[in-house]
């Protein structure tokens, strides 16, 4: 109780007293009124006294606590001061895939001599990386990953072989080099990649080359404007020179080339295009290498070859029918709050191969996907279009998802639904849904369906 309520309390009492005692003795009045004012000096010292007891809990607790939060400093500074400075020089990363996998309807042969059925496959693919950032100008980044280390294209491992031991296998291990004050160039201007790293180009596909390719050799980004010029923000131009085979006394193999990178807006619409040219040096060095690596054979079965024997009578994979000197023309437009928060981006893919052999010499593929997942309860929706044929682009590094194995001569529909259950967390679903563009003649061409579901954890 506060003392502004004693004190009304008591003139209240007051009051009803002398009210009640109008009519006796002057004595008593005065009895009654001592033993009135003894009460509320007792119910005085006592509330005093509880509030002296609180206000010393409280600077106890305060204490404590100051004390508290002061030895968590202390012991977060003897901490950091074990450590050494180039400690914290060095970025982890990685994430971790589980996909459940299913392949329906497949094609038939026509005589009916082999049975086909659906098949269905766990996959796991995890991967982890570090970075060591010496300075602002020189890092150096290398990643392990799981899969088969002769395909090129994927690094998931089949949960299968009875429990044996799966692959660990070095997916990225390269130097990078952005000179900036040291030798008086503008920060930003130059990036330097030297040895084995992810595809730096603009992609919105896998049409011309899989996600999980990791190149060897060099490239460099050149990024030209230091600020944006009008609605074009940033034009940057990739070039690449790419070693895929070194041969002993021959010329080795290599792609050269690059990609103009300009992004832009226009109001809030954010736009990127890419125009791409990719030379193939010596790529039958590429078709030669399926004669003993059964991942690369599958992806490259539906070019057209050029075979013959070996010393031994045994049919061999001497080369391609056609060279490969490709035109990629990519292009992404990004509507941001499309609905409510969430984007929507529209994007297409074409590609032509000057030395195809034959005709079949073209890629495109285009769609739409709404939404990108970056906080729990988070959701993106995909639907595309490929159509790529058999001489367009190599199928040993295109997209290898699609179709049974991936590689060239598909066609047809895909629908992909992604939800972040946990920020880290995502749940994925794709189905693609194709067909040959050119049928082999001894099998029945039915529209496969292939079923993806994942769930991925990236840190």
């Amino acid at each position: 109780m506060q003392p502004r309520g004693v004190g009304a309390l008591a003139l209240s009492t007051l009051i009803a007293v002398a009210g009640q005692a109008a009519g006796a003795s002057t004595e008593a009045r005065l009895q009654a009124l001592e033993e009135l004012v003894r009460q509320q000096q007792a119910e005085i010292k006592e509330l005093r006294g509880e509030l002296k007891q609180q206000r010393a809990i409280g600077g106890a607790t305060q204490q404590q606590a100051e004390r508290a939060e002061e030895q968590a400093k202390t012991t977060e500074k003897k901490a950091t001061a074990s450590l050494p400075d180039w400690i914290h020089k060095f970025t982890p990363f990685g994430d971790l895939r589980l996909r459940e996998e299913g392949f329906y309807n497949q094609p038939t042969p026509k005589d009916g001599g082999q049975k086909v059925v659906a098949r269905n496959r766990t996959r796991y693919r995890w991967r982890l990386g570090l970075k060591y950032a010496y300075s602002d100008e020189v890092a150096a980044t290398l990643r392990i990953a799981s899969g088969n280390p002769d395909d090129p294209i994927s690094t998931n491992e089949t949960l299968d072989g009875s429990f044996s031991r799966k692959h660990v296998n070095l997916d990225w291990a390269y130097l990078t080099v952005t000179p900036g004050k040291s030798f008086g160039i503008r920060p930003g201007l130059l990036t330097i990649n030297a040895g084995k790293f992810p595809n730096p180009m603009f992609r919105v596909g896998e049409m011309v080359f899989d996600d999980d390719l990791s190149p060897e050799g060099f490239n460099e980004t050149f990024a030209l404007l230091d600020k944006p010029w009008g609605p074009l923000d940033q034009l940057k131009i990739h070039a690449q020179q790419w070693t895929f085979r070194e041969v002993k006394d021959a010329q080795d193999g290599w792609m050269f080339g690059g990609q103009v990178n300009p992004t832009a807006h226009v109001g809030d619409v954010l736009l990127e295009g890419g125009l791409g040219q990719y030379w193939w040096l010596n790529p039958d060095l590429i078709a030669q290498a399926a004669n003993t690596n059964s991942a690369i054979k599958d992806t490259i079965g539906q070019h057209r070859l050029v075979t013959g024997v070996d010393a031994s009578g045994k049919p061999t994979i001497l080369g391609f029918e056609s060279g490969f000197n490709e035109t990629n023309l990519t292009l992404a437009a990004t509507i941001p709050n499309a609905a409510g928060t969430m984007p929507l981006k529209l994007f297409g893919d074409y590609v032509y191969n000057w030395d195809a052999a034959t005709s079949e010499a073209h890629g495109a593929m285009g769609g739409v996907k709404l939404g990108n997942p970056k906080e729990a309860g988070d959701w993106a929706s995909l639907l595309y279009y490929e159509y790529l044929e058999r001489e367009a682009t190599l199928g040993a590094f295109s997209f290898s998802d699609i179709g049974s194995s991936g590689g060239t001569n598909v066609q047809g529909p895909a629908v992909g639904l992604d939800y972040q259950l946990f920020k880290p967390l995502t749940l994925s679903a794709r189905a693609y849904f194709t067909k040959y563009i050119d049928a082999p003649t001894d099998i029945n061409n039915r529209m496969q369906v292939r079923l993806q579901l994942d769930a991925m954890l990236k840190f």
